[in-house]
């Protein structure tokens, strides 16, 4: 028993040592890593893995909570396989997510909050015997075929956050409240799992 509380205490001082955020401080992480993203009312749908990158300014309102403001050049879309073709439809955007992250511990924080994006690139590449083709503005041939897509996203994400030192890992699900895809009644928005890694600077 004398062996347990002691082990208990030191873990208390060794968690209770760590540094807290200080009021008012300013931090820049750059990141980069990872999307699986997908689209909503998507018939036999597959993941597009891509990759995103990016910087995060973090303000620190108290030793628990912060808000902080980003830019990310994000990979997203949605992949499917149909009559032996293979066909990525690549939606990429800038977003600018805005979250307030609570820290429960200096090495573990839940954050959420809200996220405009902007549609900077659209196609889709078609592979299929090897070969592979790729075509760009696939807006307007869409709209040619009554299918409205937008150059704007507003999504919430949501997520977790690792400090080890310096390097900070983030796990996030962002949704999309607006519709990225629309045909008459039905609409089909992006839902993705975000993965990023990246160093924390003091301002």
């Amino acid at each position: 028993m004398k062996k347990l509380l002691l082990m208990a205490s030191l873990l208390l001082a060794s968690v209770s040592g760590f540094a807290q955020l200080e009021k008012g401080a300013w931090y820049l992480t750059p990141k980069a890593g990872l999307n699986f993203a997908n689209m909503t009312n998507w018939d036999d749908s597959e993941f597009r893995i891509g990759f995103n990158v990016g910087a995060e300014a973090e303000h620190a309102l108290n030793s628990k909570t912060s808000i902080a403001f980003g830019a990310q050049y994000s990979q997203q879309g949605v992949a499917e396989s149909e009559g032996g073709a293979d066909l990525v439809f690549k939606m990429d955007y800038i977003n600018v997510p805005v979250t307030v992250n609570h820290y429960f511990s200096p090495k573990f924080a839940l954050f959420a909050g809200l996220q405009p994006g902007f549609l900077v690139d659209d196609a889709v590449k078609v592979s299929y015997g090897g070969e592979s083709v790729t075509v760009n503005g696939i807006k307007k041939y869409l709209k040619d075929g009554g299918i409205d897509m937008s150059s704007f996203a507003l999504s919430m994400p949501v997520g977790m956050a690792f400090t080890f030192g310096q390097f900070k890992l983030d796990l996030k699900y962002a949704l999309e409240l607006t519709s990225t895809l629309s045909m008459g009644d039905e609409k089909s928005h992006h839902s993705y799992f975000q993965l990023t890694c990246g160093y924390k600077f003091d301002l």
